[in-house]
């Protein structure tokens, strides 16, 4: 069984927020796939693709921020890593 974000320590929706848009555009882009190649399905292959370029990005970034926070020693010196919530 997979973790949501909130149980593998994230604060905030960002991350659910971008999977939710992932496996959208990842519907959309199938769709598309099954039609007729035209400039407009071009398009709007490339449109969903940059899409998904994108929150893979902001997930990238936000994993980032969360293990340096995770990382960063706390007031009383040990890291957050150590601390038991």
């Amino acid at each position: 069984m997979s973790k949501t974000g909130r149980e593998m320590g994230f604060r905030d929706g960002a991350v659910s927020h971008s999977l939710s848009t992932i496996r959208h555009a990842h519907g959309q882009l199938h769709r598309l796939t099954g039609m007729r190649t035209s400039p407009t399905v071009l398009a709007s292959q490339i449109e969903l693709c940059d899409l998904l370029l994108i929150e893979i990005s902001d997930i990238h970034r936000s994993l980032a921020r969360d293990l340096e926070q995770m990382r960063r020693p706390s007031a009383n010196g040990h890291s957050a890593t150590n601390s038991t919530a």
